[in-house]
């Protein structure tokens, strides 16, 4: 690869370096949940282990400076939203979570939701718990389960390729594509039952993310005494370990004699608002503890966090338009209409899901059970 001193002028120095701030999972694939041989005891945490474990070991996240869509709580959403029965028509205004429904058809009901509370109330965020174990694992998951608003549109990298060497670079503003209402993020951390320390931590970064155990923690994860320090990225909120660019979904096309590199910018800095997870909390589910925990109906509520009619009627010409409208003309001779049908196909399956009207609420996720995927 060229030194930066040898590129041109217009390329981005970390369009060179990026690569450099990326933390690899040593483990890939999916990480399950690890049972004992039958016979040997597993004592579970108890309700003050709990609390002493959440208060002792809770992340510390760092939003980006110029975050658009800060954190905020399920409790001043549901203020500014309205529950709509699509079938009775009735509809609730600023419904409690009590008002939720556990139970109807598909699409059956929706929310419509104030444009105000689209940028998020910070005053309000914090982490909703979710402490996880069953009989036979040495462990609890404690999972802090972060929440915005609105999730902001995705932002990708390309970089013009000549005899496969950077020639012209850019970023390019994906929008709409990346672009939902109710945004649930999450970072696990791993408590041994017990020493009742720390031994493995996980961050969501969309669909997959990455797992870091207990011999990587010190390399990869910084900390403020026992917290670790993580970073939510801006738009996207996906957390990652440090901050910069933090590229995802890494793609090149040819590249001799003319090509494209292409990746999606997660990017995570300082200076921005922080939440401290070890103050700023709810424990809203443990299953084995007798202890009375309040789970909240929006826990189990099983329908997306936003309006109808959302969908995304996007196609790969679509994408194409809109990637060669935002390249710009230095980036345009190296995107032909043959490359950029092909990235605009990785970008669709990336960013577009049917519908931006947000995910379903935390129990419907694959890792509230303890199973995590890992970028590989």
């Amino acid at each position: 690869m060229a030194t930066t001193s040898s590129l041109p002028k217009h390329i981005p120095h970390d369009s060179v370096t990026i690569r450099h701030h990326a933390s690899s999972s040593i483990q890939h694939g999916l990480i399950k949940p690890t049972f004992l041989p039958p016979g040997i005891p597993v004592k579970p945490l108890d309700i003050d282990q709990l609390h002493k474990s959440i208060q002792q070991y809770g992340p510390i996240l760092n939003l980006h400076p110029d975050e658009q869509f800060v954190n905020t709580s399920i409790e001043d959403f549901l203020q500014h939203s309205t529950l709509v029965d699509n079938q009775t028509k009735s509809r609730i205004k600023a419904p409690h979570p009590d008002d939720l429904p556990q139970h109807g058809t598909n699409s059956q009901y929706y929310l419509e939701v104030d444009l105000v509370v689209k940028p998020g109330h910070f005053a309000t965020a914090k982490a909703y718990v979710h402490a996880f174990w069953q009989p036979g694992i040495p462990y609890t998951d404690l999972q802090f389960w972060f929440f915005n608003a609105y999730n902001g549109p995705g932002t990708a990298h390309i970089t013009g390729l000549m005899m496969d060497t950077a020639s012209h670079s850019g970023d390019v503003n994906l929008a709409p594509m990346g672009e939902h209402w109710g945004d649930w993020e999450m970072c696990m951390v791993r408590i041994d039952n017990t020493t009742q320390r720390m031994t493995g931590l996980w961050l969501s970064q969309h669909a997959k993310g990455q797992f870091f155990s207990s011999t990587q923690l010190e390399s990869a994860i910084s900390f403020h005494g026992t917290q670790p320090v993580i970073y939510s990225a801006r738009n996207g909120h996906g957390n990652f370990p440090r901050p910069g660019p933090n590229p995802t979904e890494d793609h090149k096309f040819a590249g001799v004699p003319a090509g494209v590199d292409f990746f999606i910018r997660n990017d995570c800095a300082t200076g921005g608002l922080q939440l401290d997870c070890a103050k700023k909390y709810e424990l809203v589910s443990a299953q084995w503890l007798n202890a009375p925990i309040l789970t909240p109906k929006w826990l189990t509520y099983p329908f997306r966090w936003g309006p109808e009619g959302t969908s995304i009627h996007l196609n790969a010409k679509s994408v194409v338009d809109i990637v060669r409208d935002a390249a710009g003309k230095e980036l345009e001779e190296f995107l032909p209409v043959e490359v950029l049908t092909v990235l605009a196909g990785d970008i669709l399956s990336h960013f577009v899901k049917g519908d931006i009207n947000g995910p379903a609420s935390p129990s419907q996720h694959g890792t509230w059970n303890g199973t995590y995927p890992v970028y590989t």
